[in-house]
Order: C-alpha cells, then structure tokens, then sequence
C-alpha cells in the first residue's frame, strides 16, 4: 500500500514524500529476515519487481527517498537473495542513456535517479568485508565499468561540445549553465560510482579492465578542465547559480578523493600507473601557484587573482605526504626490497622527488604554507580558545597549512641529511632581505615566521645542527610588539624542551614562559606559554628543586587565565596543567596548598552540569590531598560534599564521576588521622558502591579497609551492619572472580580484627557469612582456590571471636560438622602464604576444645599441621609488611598514615604474634577437661603414634 501510494502521481506530493518516508524507514527496520517481525516473503516478491519502474520520479524529495529505500533493499538481497539486481539496474541505466525519443528533461530524471542508486548501491557493497560480498563486488565491477565508463566519456565530450559552443563565454550565460547542469550532475554520479569500484573492484588493478584503465589514466585531464571552469566561474560568482558552482567543486574534489584512496589501498600501483607523475606534477602546480597568493594580504590591491580551492591543495598536500614517507616505498627490515618496491622508489627519486624538486618544495611550504595567516590572526580576536583547541586536534588534514606542516615534517625527516644542515643554516641566520630592507613588511613577517615554525616543527631532525638556547638568547624576541613572535616563542619552546634542552638552562625557558603568560599578553600567548610550561614540567628531566623558586607566579598566571577562558576543553588543559605540577612538585607544594584550595569552589562552580570538566577538577583534589598527606585531614569537611556527589548513585553525575570520586575518597582516607562527621556520614554510600561494578571494587573495598583501620569502633557503629551485609552479598555472588571474593573477605578479615566482639559479633551472625562460608566449605563444590577465602575467613573468626565461633559449631550436627572439618583441614596444603598457615593451625587449636565428635574426629587430620607449623616456623613469627602495595611510591615520605596503620595491625595479628605451642597446650587441655581423661585418652589413641609422639616433643 505505501509503495502504491508513493508511485501514484494523482496524490499530493507531500503524502507521497511521506510514505516514501515510512516505506524507506519500514524497510530499513524489518526488511532483515533476522528482524522482529519481518516482512513476509510475499510482499518482499510484490515490491522488488516494481522498484526500478519509478525512476522518472521529478520532485527531488520524493526521489530521493526513493533512491534510498531502493538502495536499502540492494543492501540486504544482494547477492544472496536478488543476484540479478546489479545487471536489472545496468541494463535500465544503458537502455535510458541509448533511448533517444524520450523527453529531454524525462531522461535526464531518469538517468540521475538510477545513476544515484547505483551509487548507493556501490557505495555499500565497497564496504563488505565477508568473502562472498567482495567476490560479488569483484564480479560486478567489469559489468559497471563497461556501461558506465562509456556514459562517462560521453556526457564528457557532451560538456566539451556545450563549452565549444558558447566559446568560453560562459560567466553569466543562462543558456550554457541550463545545457550543461543536466550534463554535470551525470558526470558527478558516474565519477562517485566508478571512484570506489576502480580501488575496491579489483584485487590487482594492473588486471583491470582496459575501461578503468582508460578512465583513470583520463581523469586527471578531465579533473584540469573542470577546475579552470570552476577557476573561471569563481571570478564572477554573482553570475554563477550556486547549485551549479558547487557541482563543478564536488567533481573537482571528488577525482582527489579517488587519488587518496587509490594511494591509500594500492600505493604501489599508484606509483607505477602512467599517469602518476603527471597527476602529481598538476597538484604541485596548483600548489605552487597558490603558495604566493595564500600569503597576499586583503587588503592589498593586487590580492584579486584566481580564487583558492583549498580542499584541493589539502588533497595534493596530502598525495605528496604519503609519497614521501609511506611504508610500503622502503626497504623491509632486513633492507631487501622486492621489484615492485624498488621499481616504485626508482620513480620517486627519478622522475617525481628529485633533489631539485624536494628543494623547492621545502622552501615553498617553509615561506608559504606553514607560517601563520591572516586568518589565523582574526581567529586569535575573535575565537582564541576555538584557534587552540583546533591546534591540539588531530584533524590535520581538513586544513591547508596544519597539513604541510605534516608535510614539511616528513620531507625534512626522510631527506635529513640534505635538508636539515641548509635549513638550519638558514634559521641561525638572520635573513638577508630582512637585513637590508629590500624584502616588503609582509615578505619579512611571513620570512620569518616560515623558519621560526621550521625550527619548532622539525625540532628531533635538527637538534644536530641547532643550538636551540643560544638561538633564543640572540632572539629578544620576548619584548617583541607583535603577538605571533611570542606566540612563536613558547610554542618553540614547548618543542624543544622535550627534545634537547640542557637541564641548567631550564630556568631561561621558565622565566621566558612565565613573562608570556602575563596577563597583558594575548590570550593565545598566554594558553600557549602555560601548555609549554606544562610540557617542561612532564619532561624527564624535570627537576622539581630548580622549579620551586617560580611556584608562586605560575599560580598568578594559572588564576589570570582561569579568570579569562570560557570553554570547559581550555579550563581542562589549565587545571591539568595544575594537577602536573601539584604531582611532580611532591612536598614543595604543601606551602601552597592554601591558594590551589581557595581556587577550587569556583572552579567546580564554572564547571556545573560539564562532567568531564567535574572529572579534572576531582583529579587535581587527588592529587592535593595526596601531597599533602596526614594534612590532609583538614580538608574533610571541604572534600567530603564533592566525594557525595560523585558517587551518590542517586545523584545522575555519578555515571561519570564515580571513579574520580572512589579514587578522591580512597586518598582521603588513606592519608586521614581522623574521621570527621562529613567523612562518617559518607559511609552510608558504601554498601551500594560495592554492588554497583567490578570496576570499581577493589578500590571500594579498599576505602571500606582505610575506614576500619582509622577508627574501628567509631565506623562499625555509625555504619558497620550495612557494610557486612554488603560484604556478605559480594562474598556469596558466585558470579565473581575469585580475585573479587578474595577481596570481599579480606575487608571482612580486617573488621574481625579490628572491632571488639561485643561490637561486632552479632552483625556477622545475623549476616549469615558464616553460614556461608561453613556452606561453601562443606559442599565443596567450588575449587580449593576458591574454597581456601571462606576457609581464611572462618579460620579468622575462631581466632578472633572463639566463643562465637565454639558456638556457631556446637549447633551443627555430627555428620556436618564431621565433613566441614575434614574439608577445611584439607585446604591446608593450597594455603601458600606462611602466616595464613599459621592461622589456620591456630584456629584448628581452638577447634579441638569442644565435644562436638564431628570436630574430633578430625584430629588425626590436624596433628600433622601442627607438627608441621611448629618445626617450620617455631612459637611465634616475626612477619611484617612493610606497606601496602597499594600506596603510591611517589610520596614514601608524606603518604605514611594508612602505611602505619597497617604495620600496626600486622604486628597485633594472633598469626604473627601467638606463641602456638601455648596456644595449642591450653586447647589440648580445655578439649580434656571438657571431654574426660578417658574420652580424651581415646580420641588421641586415634592419632598416629609417630605424629603423636612428635607433638608431644615439640610442645615441650
């Protein structure tokens, strides 16, 4: 029905466009077999034939619609479904371009609608990558080739003949401009469908079909003609129509698009094809022709020459960039070349980068195309954080001068050895013309400006031949009137210093920075004197002594500039400018901490509902708060309100905060001495945290270790049965890691250790972990590395809670608990870590005084471990960590608060400190007591005599 209605030209064109529209939109979305609810085969069989029948389709919005669903359905039949589609179109296409009795303006529709579908058609089937699909597109190619490339050459040579006609009168001819539209937009479709099919149609192009062969080799003969029509036109734009002048511009640019991706999937036949120096000698003249008038002020009155079609420039620039440094043109490691490659380099050197040619090409782009322009000067008015933050893109190659910049990179980096002495003669040089005023104001700027960007932007090549900070002390250039020379001046810095700057004269570079970054300057200056300033300070050999000295006026320049930028990128760049020196600077930032603070609330302020800007400032705190260590303490009340609001799961910023906040909050507690109410009123987000992502839960779970660690009592009151029952939930979710669960029951080890029973004891019951653990244990249906946390954390509590754990045990029943031991004492041996052994061996000591037989029963099991614990390790061990290994290296002198007390809780540790073979005489003579001397006397005859024997003796 919508088909009907689309095709039925009696309807209002706005009803048609809207069910080609619909009809477009269905296709896309159900035409799929895999799709819900598909369309039935059925009316699949009753659109296909009558798909191409509409062609002559004049209303521009409906045909274009048409164009797409029709291009849409091709996309998912073919080849599987509809192989004959591409042979159906071909054979509409020739018969309209050979049918001479219909209507001119009919068969121009016609003709565009189906050239505009094969287009989008090919467009498609070039960027499949299964095999049947490029083998589809291989077989298709030849078919296109031979129908299309004659209709090609045809309204060609019509163009010409219409051009001919007029006599080159063309400027305001209505009647040229009504003839040759018609002829233009046929030629745009068949270059947009040949383009793809002559790189990606064939899989070595030397076996191509002498068609494409013909029309690539005539391109560049064609793509010279429309372009000084398009030059000729552009002289007078008010007589041209503007859909006209922009087809002439597309046609134009869309041949070097076929020369990029040619070079690009076929470099070495790129080369080779005959016509690949005379395509490349065309882009150089036109390069070459523009270079003086890019450099032409405005306002001069002999500006007005042929306009600059600089997408055009940027593609030849972009041609000779991938010819001289491209990986396929050199020698292989082992420095053999094949044919192919050495008969390529022979047509490079020989006939298209000869010494002559690479000479002029260097000094055209150095005094041509690599300075900057006036344009470039209104931007740094007008939009100067715009300026900069296209500057750091990677998008290079839209712009003409950043794409010879990368050009002139890689020419001087392949030709060293000849380009780099001339041109570091010519840059240590004072210019001639400059010296004796025969050279123009303008000549002399942009003279100068082209080796001062030269010396920047070949900086690795040139550290040879260049004494960069001698050329700056002959340079007073910093007291220079003009804004590009200081400019120029910390931008070349910032090149060199992380190439080859001598450590002494680092504080030159500083001073000169630092005197750009004032406030009087161009804001451009002034961000760029920052940004060098932040690369010296990320260089190797920063030397944060030497740099304390000039901390107090790079804090001036930092808030004059925060004071001035308004784009959340540019406020990033500074306060990660911040954060460097706050994290390479170490304790000679404490003095100022005050200031980095104070600058904090409006920074956070100017940073509202901007998230990734939220995420800097939450850095640059981190890092704060990481040197200042156990002074850090202060700043709590201060700190905590950002923490909530970066990881609050209620607060929609989290999704995007949350890390930085974890990270924040972690630091915090790490370096606290103290726990103030904002800190203790953060524990009732941690319970949600540690089920919200394993990506952030080991960093979660460390937090949670801090809080204990700092205060026991305080944290386990104030929130400590939340946590435990989260801690229980991660433990038990068997869809972890054991890396994860291991880190569950570590934060759940230390809270057994670090809060009193009476406090803590009936939270960890009513969890159930120890049901849990007891559970997992007995069934042993996970892995002994699994197995050996639950085991580590029941061990823990029956060294720490005996009586809870006596307990627990007493109220399971013999067979159970006859199994549980037997699996518990068999993890022993996957115990790796000495004093968890010896935890173990202690609680095994404190499992014995019962009279549970289940437990008993065991007791030829555990001998063995005591025996073995006693003769390895003695009475007691002297076992201490130094530091966590999760506390950073950089501050071993200020980060000590966490450090100490976990060097504290080790050396209180019962594994580390217990005398065992006490512990095990009082458990030995408990388990007596409780059970009789002849029921005692009976469970030891169990025991092998030797293991018995060798107990007793150790004991005494």
């Amino acid at each position: 029905m919508l088909f009907d209605i689309f095709a039925d030209r009696s309807i209002p064109t706005q009803v048609r466009w809207m069910s080609a529209i619909t009809l477009k939109n269905g296709i896309d979305k159900y035409w799929k077999r895999s799709a819900l609810h598909p369309i039935k085969l059925a009316e699949k069989e009753l659109v296909r034939p009558r798909l191409l029948t509409v062609l002559d389709e004049d209303n521009p919005l409906v045909a274009l619609q048409y164009c797409l669903l029709v291009a849409k359905i091709a996309r998912w039949d073919f080849p599987r479904v509809w192989p004959g589609f591409a042979e159906e179109l071909l054979a509409h296409i020739r018969s309209i371009a050979s049918d001479q009795s219909l209507p001119i303006a009919r068969r121009n529709t016609m003709e565009h609608n189906a050239l505009y579908i094969l287009h989008l058609f090919v467009k498609t089937l070039s960027a499949r990558t299964l095999a049947v699909e490029r083998q589809a597109l291989r077989q298709t190619t030849p078919l296109v080739f031979a129908v299309l490339a004659p209709i090609y050459a045809e309204r060609i040579s019509q163009f010409h003949e219409v051009l001919v006609r007029n006599q080159n009168q063309i400027s305001g001819n209505a009647a040229f401009f009504e003839a040759s539209l018609p002829l233009l937009k046929s030629i745009r479709f068949c270059i947009k469908a040949l383009r793809r099919l002559w790189v990606f149609g064939y899989e070595k192009i030397e076996k191509a079909d002498s068609s494409a062969q013909a029309f690539y080799v005539a391109s560049i003969g064609h793509q010279s003609a429309f372009y000084d029509v398009y030059r000729t036109l552009a002289l007078d734009p008010g007589s041209v129509p503007d859909d006209y002048q922009q087809i002439l511009r597309k046609i134009v640019l869309l041949y070097g698009k076929m020369y990029l991706d040619f070079q690009k999937y076929h470099a070495v036949c790129f080369i080779t094809v005959p016509c690949a120096k005379q395509m490349l000698q065309w882009y150089w003249q036109q390069i070459a022709a523009e270079g003086p008038r890019m450099v032409t002020p405005p306002e001069d009155p002999d500006a007005a020459g042929e306009p600059t079609l600089e997408p055009l420039l940027v593609q030849g620039l972009e041609l000779y960039k991938n010819v001289v440094k491209n990986f396929f043109y050199t020698a292989d490691d082992n420095g053999s070349m094949d044919d192919e490659v050495k008969r390529c380099r022979q047509v490079i050197d020989g006939e298209i980068l000869t010494p002559d040619v690479i000479a002029k090409m260097a000094e055209l782009l150095m005094y041509y195309y690599i300075p900057l322009k006036p344009k470039d000067l209104e931007r740094w008015q007008d939009d100067p954080e715009g300026w900069m933050a296209d500057e750091e893109s990677d998008y290079w190659n839209f712009d003409v001068r950043r794409c010879a910049e990368h050009l002139f990179i890689d020419l001087v980096s392949q030709e060293r050895d000849r380009l780099a002495p001339e041109l570091a003669k010519l840059i240590m040089q004072p210019d001639e013309g400059m010296a004796n005023g025969s050279c123009s104001p303008t000549e002399q700027y942009y003279r100068r400006e082209g080796r001062y960007a030269a010396l920047g932007l070949c900086a690795n090549d040139l550290y040879d031949y260049v004494d960069f900070c001698q050329w700056l002390r002959q340079h007073q250039i910093v007291d220079s009137p003009m804004g590009v020379v200081k400019w120029r001046t910390a931008w070349l810095i910032g090149k060199w210093v992380v190439v080859k700057f001598p450590v002494e004269e680092r504080p030159r570079a500083y001073s000169l920075l630092l005197e750009l970054a004032r406030s009087d300057d161009l804001l451009v200056v002034r961000i760029e004197a920052l940004s060098s300033l932040m690369r010296c300070i990320d260089d190797w050999d920063f030397d944060a002594q030497q740099f304390a000295p000039f901390l107090h006026p790079v804090f001036e320049c930092i808030t004059g500039v925060l004071a001035k930028v308004d784009m959340p990128e540019t406020r990033m760049r500074v306060v990660n400018f911040l954060s460097s020196i706050v994290q390479r600077m170490q304790r000679e930032i404490v003095a100022y901490a005050e200031p980095i603070v104070q600058l904090i609330p409006p920074l956070w302020q100017s940073a509202a509902g901007e998230n990734m800007y939220q995420t800097t400032i939450l850095v640059l705190i981190t890092k704060v708060v990481e040197a200042l260590g156990a002074q850090s303490t202060a700043l709590q009340s201060f700190v905590a309100p950002l923490v909530r609001h970066s990881t609050d799961l209620n607060d929609p910023a989290h999704v995007y905060l949350v890390e930085e906040g974890i990270e924040l909050w972690l630091m915090l507690i790490r370096n606290a001495t103290a726990l103030d109410t904002s800190m203790m009123e953060l524990l009732q987000l941690l319970p949600g945290l540690l089920q919200y992502s394993s990506e952030t839960l080991r960093k979660v779970l460390k937090v949670v270790e801090g809080y204990v660690l700092v205060d026991a009592v305080g944290v386990f009151r104030a929130g400590g049965p939340a946590i435990v029952e989260a801690l229980h939930a991660l433990v038990s979710d068997t869809s972890l890691t054991t890396r994860a669960t291991a880190a569950g029951y570590n934060a759940l080890n230390i809270i057994v250790q670090c809060v009193p029973f009476d406090i803590a004891g009936k939270s960890i019951v009513d969890s159930n972990a120890l049901w849990t653990a007891f559970t997992c244990i007995h069934d042993r249906k996970e892995a002994a590395l699994a197995l050996v946390h639950h085991a580590g954390f029941l061990s823990r509590i029956a060294v720490h809670y005996p009586q809870m754990f006596r307990e627990f045990m007493s109220a399971q029943d013999a067979g159970q608990a006859s199994m549980f031991t037997e699996h518990w004492v068999g993890l022993f041996d996957d115990v790796g870590n000495v004093a968890q052994r010896r935890l173990f061996a202690l609680s095994f000591a404190v499992a014995v005084a019962t009279t549970n037989d289940g437990i008993l029963k065991a007791l030829p099991l555990m001998m063995p471990v005591w025996n073995e614990i006693m003769s390895d390790t003695g009475a007691s061990l002297v076992y201490f960590s130094d530091v966590d290994d999760e506390m950073p290296d950089d501050y071993s002198d200020v980060v000590v608060a966490e450090n100490e007390r976990r060097r504290k809780l080790l050396s209180a540790d019962p594994a580390h400190k217990f005398d065992i073979k006490q512990v095990l005489t009082d458990s030995m003579s408990e388990c007596e007591r409780l059970n009789g001397a002849e029921r005692f006397h009976a469970i030891v005859a169990q025991v092998d005599a030797a293991e018995f024997e060798d107990f007793k003796n150790q004991l005494n």
